[in-house]
């Protein structure tokens, strides 16, 4: 790794493109260092001069922050996820044995910075000591992962999981298992200290400014609706995605976080981290940015910038502001500096043509959003044509697709036959119009500030399941399952994470198929488990979580005041900021 140091030639102009609601780098020169990152700066003050009709912000600010309550996870998915970690701790040592309390299976990753969806991945590390700095040999790591695996897939055979896939040639050997009934898919390696770290210290600068956690949730959903959110694609990686919105933060005016070279300077051990964290309490106070500003200015900067990574432009959370580098060979065309190891990019995966391919969509998202702030489009249309639809409603009925190469005209044609034969075929019901009608789904209600929702009773009937729709995705399939009975949600005020005095899921799963580490039996079901499942061997009762005023986790969470409405950022009573 080498630090660029030519002087730039004299620009050569490329030729006229059409122009866009953002300017794109027109120059395809040789940067030297501080002419580089001043150009990124250039290029993103020209971005952020695009329209924005400021009557229109408060509008796309209550779009994303209800689209945030909606993600965040609620008391059953945190339930779920401890109970899955406390299978494998003892899948583990039944495998191992334990010596002084190892092996231990932790979490980490978007469950521990609490930056995850009900439909997230749960990241485990099977670790063998708690030395942070210690090796431990890839051949090792792969036998461990070989001896899990064939547990597992005993397990998969009895019907309790499914997806049983090691995959030993990964820079990080993993192996990939999915619990048939919660459907939480687990992403298991061994010793990924690295990992663990990580997260611990994006869980720690959450804490600095509620605006990172809100603006991660959302990245990440905007990310993997738009299939840009998948390393063995090619595409981005979950931490390169946080690092960027971090590092928006950080180059805001004023910063709304620090550099992390303040939080590392005493050390990378996480008691030095949380310390200078506290010493930081309130830092970003000064920045009066809605979470609509900050989304859309963190779009227009990654638009801007588009031509530049390919100079050495990198984003570095250390230095929490531009720096040029010059990498080796396939390290990747999106350069995130890992703040930890500086040698290393959060981004490596993102290929030429993925990247391409990433600025398609980032220049999609800042197109419809000058739309809607130019008045043609309204924000129910510019919700589903960013982050997609979000329930069965907001899907549009299709027709079912014809087979490849058969016409329409064909089709018809064969139709008309069999009636004349007196063959009757079963055709969907159709309603006035022609569509074909949507099967019925439960309602789903989000309580306003300062009120409760209703418990809803538990139907006999069986429902599907709404599915959540990706963009491009086809007709969706529909699981069914009983309705579970419905527990009323926290008010507003106290965030969706915060549990109640005693909040269980419901008896049954939605959609449970057969069988699952934690539900073997698919039929009526208590809350203690009977002998034969594999959870009752972990001797505990429900797992709940703490009546923290945060939500799980300490976690950030939206705040209003007495009247309902949202309190500003950096002033929320209950909002822990190291203080």
């Amino acid at each position: 790794m080498a630090t660029a140091a030519v002087s730039p030639p004299a620009p050569k102009p490329e030729a006229p493109t059409p122009s866009d609601d953002l300017p794109r780098s027109r120059e395809a020169v040789s940067w030297d260092p501080q002419a580089l990152c001043k150009h990124a700066e250039t290029c993103e003050l020209e971005a952020e001069a695009f329209f924005i009709d400021p009557a229109l912000l408060p509008t796309l600010e209550g779009l994303l922050l209800e689209l945030y309550e909606i993600l965040r996870p609620k008391p059953a998915d945190y339930e779920q996820r401890r109970t899955m970690i406390d299978v494998f701790n003892k899948i583990a040592k039944d495998i191992f044995g334990e010596t002084n309390g190892f092996p231990v299976v932790e979490a980490f990753g978007s469950f521990t910075m609490d930056l995850f969806t009900a439909k997230s991945d749960l990241d485990l590390s099977v670790n063998f000591s708690n030395d942070m700095d210690g090796q431990f040999a890839r051949f090792d790591q792969i036998s461990v992962i070989r001896k899990l695996t064939k547990v597992l897939r005993k397990h998969q055979s009895s019907g309790r999981c499914y997806g049983v896939l090691p995959i030993i040639s990964a820079k990080v050997p993993v192996l990939k298992v999915t619990d048939k009934g919660t459907g939480v898919e687990c992403d298991i390696s061994v010793e990924n200290k690295d990992g663990m770290s990580r997260s611990e210290i994006f869980k720690l600068v959450s804490s600095i400014d509620e605006r990172f956690q809100i603006l991660c949730f959302l990245m990440k959903f905007w990310a993997k609706t738009h299939n840009v959110n998948c390393p063995k694609d090619g595409t981005m990686s979950s931490m390169a995605i946080i690092s960027l919105v971090a590092f928006h933060l950080q180059t805001r005016h004023p910063p709304i976080l620090p550099a992390f070279s303040g939080l590392l300077k005493d050390g990378t051990d996480i008691a030095s981290i949380q310390k200078n964290v506290v010493l930081l309490g309130g830092f970003g106070s000064r920045n009066k940015e809605s979470v609509a500003e900050l989304f859309v200015s963190l779009m227009s900067k990654l638009l801007a910038v588009e031509g530049l990574w390919e100079h050495g432009l990198c984003a570095s959370n250390f230095d929490g502001c531009w720096i040029s580098k010059t990498w080796g060979r396939g390290v990747g065309s999106l350069t995130v500096e890992d703040f930890l190891d500086r040698s290393q990019n959060f981004a490596r995966a993102v290929g030429k043509a993925e990247l391409r391919t990433i600025h398609g969509c980032l220049r999609k998202t800042v197109s419809k959003l000058s739309d809607f702030f130019k008045g043609n489009i309204d924000a129910p249309t510019l919700k589903i044509r960013i982050f997609g639809a979000l329930n069965q409603e907001d899907v549009p009925a299709r027709q079912p697709s014809l087979k490849p190469g058969k016409s329409k005209r064909k089709m018809d044609s064969q139709h008309e036959k069999q009636k004349k034969k007196g063959k009757h075929t079963a055709q969907p019901r159709r309603s006035a119009t022609g569509a074909t009608p949507k099967l019925p789904t439960p309602a789903v209600v989000f309580p306003l500030p300062g009120h409760y929702a209703p418990i809803l009773p538990t139907p006999t009937v069986l429902m599907p399941l709404p599915p959540v729709h990706q963009v491009g995705s086809s007709q969706p399939i529909y699981q069914f399952g009983p309705l579970p009975q419905q527990h009323p949600f926290p008010p507003s005020r106290f965030a969706y994470g915060s549990p109640q005095a005693h909040l269980h899921p419901g008896v049954h799963m939605i959609g449970q198929p057969q069988g699952s580490f934690i539900h073997p039996n698919p039929g009526a079901r208590r809350h203690q488990h009977s002998p034969h499942m594999l959870a009752s061997l972990l001797n505990h009762g429900a797992i709940n979580g703490s009546s923290h005023p945060y939500g799980f986790n300490g976690a950030p969470q939206i705040q209003y005041d007495g009247n309902g409405r949202l309190l500003p950022y950096g002033i929320n009573p209950n909002y822990y900021r190291g203080a």
